[in-house]
C-alpha cells in the first residue's frame, strides 16, 4: 500500500521505539497556536508533484535553510511530507487528508508542514526512509515524519487514514507543548542510537562467504521459482540482481539458473508489469503472479529494462528479448523524450479524475465497439481471460498463453493472430490516445545518465540511428545543460536550477556518458574526459572517513555514511563510480585514487559479502579485482 518495497531490517531499534511511544500518550491540550502565519508556497512550482498541493488548505513549506529557521523561531515541529506524482497513494492522502480543512487547520497552527518531492531530494528521502523503516519495520511513499525543529526525527509513517492521522497530530501537539525540550533530547538520543547501529559495521564480523558464493546462496534463498521474480508479495523488476546473474552466467559460465533468469524475463514481459498495447513497464506489480500492476511507469525501471533485455538477448539468442528491449526504447522515444533532448521522469498511476489504471484498462463494451468480429475474437483469446477485472475500470491485456496455442486453439496460423492482433492493437491505441495520461516532466540527471547508456546498448544492438541520434542530443544537453561550471546540477527548469546532484547523478551520469563515448568516435574523448572529471568529484565529495554520503550539503543532522550503497531501484552509486575508476584510463593512473578504490573494496568483500543480493552491481568487481 505504501508504494516501494522495502527488505525487513536486520536489527529493531528498540530504544528508538521506546523514545517513540511517549509521542502517542495523551497529554493535556494545554497548547497555544503561534501566530506567524505561513503562507502555501508551492504555487506554480516547476516539480508537478509540488505544484499539485498549491491548492491544499495546508500552508507548505519548500524544505530549504528558511523553513528550518522558521520552525526554530515558532518553536513547532516540523512535518517533512515526501511523495512523487506518480504516486497513487499519495494522491489519496493528499484527497483524504491534506484537503481537509480541519486537518489543514491543525497542521498551520501548530506545525510546519514541508511537502518534499523525493525525487528533487533523493538524499532527504534515503535518510528518512531509512528511520522509518529501523522504526517501523517497513517504508515506502507517501513518508510523512515529524522532526524537532533542529533536525531530529521523531516519529514516522507512511500512509495512515484521516482520522488516524488526526489522532496523531493532535497527541504529537499536546505532548511537544506539554514538554518540548524533553521531545528535543528524545529526538536527539534516538539519532544517537541509530548512529550506533549504522556504525556498527565497523565492529561487525568480516563475511563468512565469497561475494560469487553470498550471490547464489541469496539468490537460491529469495527466488519464486514457481512464478519468477523475488520474494512472495509484491514483484519488483530487481534488475540489478538480474543483470549480475546474466554476468555469472556469461563469465562463470554457470547455467544453474536459466531456467529461473528466462521465467522472470518472461512473466516481466507478458503479464501486469509490461503494458502490451504502448510498450514499456510499470514500477512494480502488487501480487506474486504478475497480474495486477501499481500504474506508475518510472523512467528509471524502463531505461534499465531495455538494457536487461538487450544483454539476455545475447546472452540467450533470443529475438523476443531483444524485441522487447527495443520497444521499451521506442517507448522512451515516442512516449518520455521532451524537444530539448532530455526524457521526463515518470507517468501518474491516476488520471485527471483521480482513476487507478484507467488509462490502460478495457471493458467488453468498449472492446465490441472499437473492434471488428475478427479482432474481438483474437483479443478476447489472446489478451484477456475469462475471469472478471480486478479493476471496476475494466481489464488489463494479459498474454493467456503463447501465440502458437492461441493461434492452434483459434484454428488460424501464428502469422494470421499476429497479423489481426496488430491491427486490433492499433485501434486501442488510437482509442487510448484520447484519455488523460499525467506526466511528470522534470528531467533528472542521474535517470536521464540510465537513458544514455540504455540508448548506448540500443545503438550497439541495431547500429540504427533512431538510437545514435537521440543519444548524440541526449548527451549534448547533460553536457551544456545540466553540467555547469564545473559541477552537475539534477534538475532544471529552464535556467533556474531546481536541485542540486547528489552522488547518484554524478555515477550514473558519468556511466551514461562513458557508455555513449564507446559508440561515438568523434566526440569520445571529451565525454570521457567528462566522465573522469564526474567520477573524481564523487569521490571528493561524497567519500569521507571511508563511507560514502549521498549529499555533501545536508540541511539536518544526518548520519555517517555507509561502507557502499546498494542497488535500490537504480544500480548502486558506488559500484558504478568504482567500476568507472577502474575503466577509465587516466582514472587508473592516479594512484591515489586507486588505493581508495582498493580499501573501499575490501570493505565491501568483508563486510558485505552476506549480503551480497542487495549490492549485486558489486559481484563483478569483486571478482574481477
Amino acid at each position: 500500500m505504501t508504494g516501494e518495497a522495502c527488505r525487513p531490517s536486520s536489527v529493531r531499534l528498540s530504544m528508538l521505539r521506546a523514545l517513540i511511544f511517549v509521542l502517542v500518550l495523551t497529554a493535556a491540550n494545554t497548547a497555544l497556536a503561534g501566530t506567524a502565519a505561513l503562507e502555501n508556497q508551492l504555487v506554480n512550482h516547476p516539480s508537478p508533484y509540488l505544484a499539485m498541493h498549491a491548492e491544499d488548505p495546508v500552508h507548505w513549506q519548500v524544505w530549504s535553510r528558511e523553513t528550518l529557521q522558521k520552525a526554530r523561531e515558532l518553536n513547532r515541529p516540523l512535518l517533512v511530507s515526501i511523495g512523487y506524482f506518480s504516486c497513487h497513494w499519495c494522491h489519496v492522502m493528499q484527497r483524504e487528508s491534506y484537503r481537509d480543512p480541519l486537518l489543514a487547520k491543525l497542521l498551520n497552527d501548530y506545525f510546519v508542514p514541508v511537502k518534499v518531492d523525493r525525487e528533487l531530494a533523493p538524499a532527504l528521502d534515503a535518510h528518512l526512509i531509512e528511520f522509518v523503516q529501523l522504526t517501523h519495520g517497513q517504508a515506502g511513499w507517501p513518508l510523512n515524519v515529524f522532526l524537532t525543529p533542529d533536525g531530529y526525527p521523531l516519529l514516522g509513517m507512511t500512509y495512515v487514514p484521516p482520522d488516524r492521522f488526526r489522532q496523531l497530530l493532535e497527541q504529537l501537539r499536546d505532548a511537544w507543548n506539554k514538554d518540548p525540550a524533553q521531545l528535543r533530547q528524545m529526538g536527539r538520543d534516538a539519532m544517537e542510537q541509530w548512529r550506533q547501529i549504522r556504525n556498527s559495521d565497523a565492529d561487525k564480523k568480516p563475511a563468512r562467504m565469497s561475494a560469487l558464493h553470498g550471490m547464489r546462496v541469496q539468490t537460491d534463498q529469495l527466488k519464486d521459482e514457481l512464478a519468477g521474480g523475488f520474494g512472495r508479495q509484491n514483484k519488483f523488476p530487481m534488475v540489478s540482481q538480474l543483470r549480475a546473474l546474466l554476468w555469472i552466467r556469461e563469465q562463470q559460465d554457470d547455467k544453474s539458473q536459466d531456467d529461473f533468469i528466462r521465467l522472470t524475463l518472461d512473466r516481466m514481459a507478458n503479464q501486469g508489469l509490461h503494458d502490451e498495447l504502448g510498450g514499456g513497464f510499470f514500477r512494480y506489480v502488487t501480487d506474486p503472479g504478475w497480474q495486477v500492476p501499481h500504474y506508475e511507469k518510472m523512467l528509471y525501471d524502463n531505461a534499465q529494462l531495455a538494457q536487461l533485455y538487450l544483454q539476455a538477448a545475447g546472452q540467450f539468442q533470443s529475438s523476443y528479448y531483444r524485441d522487447i528491449g527495443l520497444s521499451t526504447l521506442d517507448f522512451l522515444l515516442r512516449e518520455m523524450q521532451r524537444g530539448a533532448g532530455y526524457f521526463i521522469s515518470s507517468f501518474s498511476a491516476v488520471d485527471e479524475q483521480g482513476r487507478e489504471g484507467f488509462y490502460y484498462l478495457w471493458d467488453d463494451d468498449e472492446l465490441g465497439q472499437v473492434l471488428n468480429a475478427e479482432q474481438l475474437k483474437a483479443v478476447r483469446a489472446a489478451w484477456f481471460g475469462e475471469q472478471p477485472g480486478h479493476s471496476e475500470y475494466g481489464e488489463l491485456p494479459l498474454w493467456q498463453g503463447t501465440p502458437a496455442d492461441i493461434a492452434k486453439n483459434l484454428g488460424w496460423s501464428e502469422t494470421r493472430l499476429n497479423e489481426v492482433l496488430a491491427s486490433a492493437r492499433k485501434k486501442l491505441l488510437d482509442l487510448r490516445s484520447a484519455r488523460s495520461l499525467l506526466p511528470d516532466d522534470k528531467g533528472l540527471a542521474a535517470w536521464n545518465g540510465l537513458v544514455l547508456s540504455a540508448l548506448a546498448a540500443g545503438y550497439a544492438a541495431t547500429g540504427d540511428a533512431r538510437y545514435a541520434k537521440p543519444a548524440d542530443k541526449l548527451a549534448t544537453y547533460i553536457s551544456k545543460s545540466l553540467w555547469d561550471a564545473g559541477h552537475l546540477v539534477r534538475a532544471r527548469d529552464g535556467k533556474r536550477v531546481i536541485a542540486d546532484a547528489t552522488l547518484e547523478d554524478y555515477a550514473l551520469v558519468a556511466q551514461g556518458l562513458w557508455d555513449w563515448s564507446e559508440h561515438n568516435p568523434q566526440e569520445k574523448k571529451r565525454y570521457q574526459a567528462l566522465a573522469g572529471q564526474m567520477v573524481q568529484m564523487a569521490w571528493q565529495h561524497y567519500y569521507r572517513n571511508k563511507r560514502w554520503i549521498q549529499s555533501d550539503t545536508p540541511l539536518i543532522p544526518m548520519l555517517d555514511g555507509v561502507v557502499a550503497l546498494d542497488d535500490s531501484p537504480l544500480p548502486s552509486a558506488t559500484a558504478t563510480v568504482t567500476r568507472l575508476s577502474r575503466q577509465h584510463p587516466a582514472l587508473r593512473k592516479d594512484a591515489e585514487l586507486q588505493k581508495k578504490v582498493d580499501v573501499h573494496l575490501d570493505q565491501v568483500r568483508a563486510y558485505l559479502g552476506d549480503s551480497m543480493f542487495w549490492y549485486a552491481s558489486y559481484v563483478e568487481l569483486l571478482e574481477t579485482d
